[in-house]
């Protein structure tokens, strides 16, 4: 999910990861706030990636590169980046992720901030966490039928509620304390709406195949500072 840059003829290959090489090709000034630039995908990359580094909506992007398939983008492939708030990355935008080693990582977060996250959704992950193909799997996937509750892992804010962060679909995005937020995607139909707060257990959200899904599944992901963390070091 996502939106992962798959391979390319080598020739693009490397040229399209997201916003990998997006610095050369810089551009002439134009719409308010920002400047034109070229952005060169590159390996790992993806439009909502590249989307937040440069502060441009991905429908902008998609409008802007003629794009009909988000999940065609190749190495190497040039990217035009209308009203560019930033400068070209210096590396590829590969998600950063936290160690999967560290066992001790569910007790920090207790110990520090009282948060003890528990299951979304009861049921067998059928994707972990970690690499996958030409990208990262931010999360995990429980599969579920369509429309089974999913409840938030923690108590907290919801900061977002709506259905366009790319191949996420609908999705319902919840801060925590200590700078924690959870994410669950792929939603039939989200119950919560940005700004609401929500208690542990509280219905959320009803699985659903939104977005880039095959068959009806939660997409869920804990991060800290936008920083992926494997939700299974985190889970009873």
């Amino acid at each position: 999910m996502g939106g992962v840059v798959r391979p390319a003829p080598l020739a693009l290959r490397r040229a399209l990861a997201p916003a990998v090489v997006v610095l050369w090709a810089v551009a002439c000034a134009s719409a308010p706030g920002g400047k034109d630039l070229v952005h060169v995908v590159r390996p790992g990359e993806n439009l909502y990636r590249i989307s937040l580094h440069y502060g441009v909506p991905v429908e902008r992007l998609i409008r802007s590169n003629g794009i009909r398939d988000v999940h065609a983008l190749e190495v190497g492939q040039p990217l035009r980046i209308p009203g560019a708030h930033r400068e070209a990355p210096a590396a590829a935008l590969a998600p950063r992720v936290a160690s999967a080693q560290d066992g001790e990582i569910r007790q920090v977060a207790l110990r520090d901030t009282g948060l003890a996250f528990s299951w979304p959704l009861r049921g067998a992950v059928s994707s972990h966490f970690g690499s996958r193909g030409f990208g990262h799997h931010e999360g995990i996937d429980i599969p579920a039928r369509d429309g089974t509750t999913v409840v938030a892992a923690e108590s907290g804010r919801v900061v977002h509620s709506g259905g366009k962060l790319s191949d996420y679909g609908n999705v319902v995005i919840v801060k925590h304390a200590g700078r924690y937020a959870t994410v669950y995607a792929h939603n039939r139909r989200n119950l919560v709406r940005k700004g609401d707060f929500v208690e542990k257990g509280q219905a959320i959200a009803q699985v659903g195949d939104t977005g880039n899904a095959s068959a009806p599944h939660l997409h869920f992901e804990i991060r800290r500072d936008r920083l992926a963390h494997d939700p299974l070091l985190y889970l009873p």
